[in-house]
């Protein structure tokens, strides 16, 4: 079960999970637990490593109705803490911390591979468990969800708090959605229940007709009494339960992991030959123009290349047309599934396509994206993060400004003009047009970038301040895009700025 914050995941999970007999975890607690202890240990967001550590130090523990929602930091009962207002400010800014994902991951599939479990928070269809039996979606307006949340802390309508909380959680909504890491999205398959105007008894109604409609009746929920008296807690690892099915219908075993591609530093034969049959085939439909200054295109070091993404033609136009006049290679985030196809699997990975599993690899591929930078290679990416629909660039994610900032690297704007007409989206094949131009920009650094136009943050970082910058940052980046496409793919970037 996933949605925004205050949508009711937890109460409705809880009470669904009670009538069902089945366990419940909302995995947004582990979170708030280690947001309280990196509090009360000054351990900053940027301080990975420290974050990691703490998670030995807490345990979340299921009460006597299987719910886990008891939290212990050191032995210590917080269990209350972790629900103030306070933790409610920080959580989201150590929620994107990868290597913190990446740790309570392996805990919050440990305590699915149990048993039967409602499980709660914000990534469960799309990352925790993309196999799960059931997902849902539940949703509500964020006017909707400020309400609740006042109205369960004691606070009346006309109150100053009333409106804070409403702008934390706009805010949230807008970090949660936008962070390059397990993003806030519903999934594909997911059942979507809006709540605006539901009453409690009917939004649970409605969950549990859902879980019942799976088929089976459920196993009943694991108990602390069912567990050996020592085993360990839901963040530590412990002993798995009997196992349990939701229905007669299995979960579908998770693929094994998929080795990593090698990265691509320099321009080998079978990318020199890949890139001719790729331009060869555009040749039989249109006319390439390759337009900017290459010379001044890095030939060391990290580059972080980004391009519009209007058409499945856009990585050939670069890729195919750039790896050799650049004399270095470009890397590239591909789709698990590519590889599932022997000749085109060796061919990615001989290739500089490095894949992603989408179930449960957006910290993998975030540390993938880190080490290509890291050693001094060039990164391509499609900040939109899939393509648009009408050619026109779409409000980007904030994945490729969080890149450049913690990678320093030269950022080199590429604009591809008409490539949507070349392959229009929903299209199988391209259709024959005059010409596609690819326009190369100046290459900048993002930090610079930002000093120069006065959108930097002085002083120490805080948590909003990080967020302003990468928020300006990818704004920066998307700009210096659509500078160089025609004007009716500038889209959301080729308004002017409200400054």
């Amino acid at each position: 079960m996933d949605g925004p914050g205050s949508s009711g995941k937890s109460s409705v999970g809880a009470e669904a999970a009670a009538r069902t007999g089945l366990r419940f975890c909302d995995t947004g607690l582990f979170y708030r637990a280690v947001a309280y202890a990196a509090g009360q240990r000054a351990i900053a967001e940027t301080d990975a490593a420290g974050l990691v550590a703490l998670v030995d130090a807490i345990r979340v523990e299921a009460d006597d109705r299987g719910r886990y929602a008891v939290v212990t930091l050191d032995g210590r009962d917080v269990t209350a803490e972790v629900q103030t207002p306070a933790v409610d400010e920080a959580v989201s800014g150590y929620a994107r911390v990868p290597e913190l994902r990446a740790a309570l991951l392996a805990r919050q599939r440990e305590i699915a591979g149990r048993g039967a479990v409602v499980m709660a928070g914000r990534d469960i269809g799309t990352v925790v468990l993309p196999d799960a039996d059931l997902k849902i979606y539940l949703d509500a307006s964020v006017e909707e969800r400020a309400r609740r949340r006042a109205e369960e802390r004691g606070i009346g309508p006309e109150d100053d708090a009333a409106g804070e909380i409403l702008a934390q959680l706009r805010e949230r909504d807008a970090v949660d959605a936008s962070r390059p890491v397990a993003p806030l999205r519903r999934a594909d398959d997911a059942i979507v229940i809006h709540t605006d105007g539901l009453a409690f008894e009917a939004t649970v109604g409605r969950v549990v007709a859902a879980i019942e409609s799976v088929g089976g009746d459920a196993a009943p929920a694991t108990t602390p009494a069912d567990r050996a008296p020592d085993a360990p807690s839901a963040v530590a690892p412990s002993s798995p339960a009997a196992p349990a099915s939701l229905g007669a219908r299995p979960s579908p075993p998770r693929r094994p992991p998929i080795a990593q591609t090698p990265i691509a530093t320099r321009i080998t034969w079978i990318i020199r030959i890949a890139s001719f049959v790729m331009r060869l085939v555009t040749r039989l439909f249109t006319r390439v123009v390759i337009e900017g200054d290459l010379a001044s295109f890095p030939r060391t070091g990290a580059v972080l290349v980004a391009a519009n993404h209007a058409s499945n033609a856009d990585p050939v136009l670069t890729g195919g047309f750039l790896n050799t006049r650049l004399g270095r290679p470009m890397n590239w985030m591909g789709k698990r599934e590519v590889f599932d196809w022997p000749i085109i699997s060796w061919l990615a990975r001989h290739g500089g396509v490095h894949p992603v599993d989408r179930g449960a690899a957006d910290v993998d591929a975030f540390r993938t994206a880190m080490r290509i930078l890291d050693e001094g290679h060039i990164l391509a990416v499609f900040p939109e993060g899939t393509r648009s629909p009408d050619g026109r660039l779409q409000p980007a994610k904030d994945g490729v400004a969080v890149l450049a900032a913690r990678s320093n690297a030269w950022i080199v704007p590429i604009g591809i003009a008409d490539s949507d007409r070349l392959w229009p989206r929903g299209k199988r094949m391209p259709r024959r047009i005059p010409r596609v131009t690819v326009r190369i920009g100046t290459p900048f650094r993002m930090q610079d970038a930002l000093r120069e136009e006065g959108s930097a943050e002085e002083g120490a970082p805080s948590t909003a301040s990080r967020r302003r910058t990468t928020a300006a940052g990818t704004d920066l980046i998307m700009r210096r895009i659509a500078e160089l496409l025609p004007e009716r793919q500038r889209g959301v970037y080729g308004e002017p700025r409200s400054d």
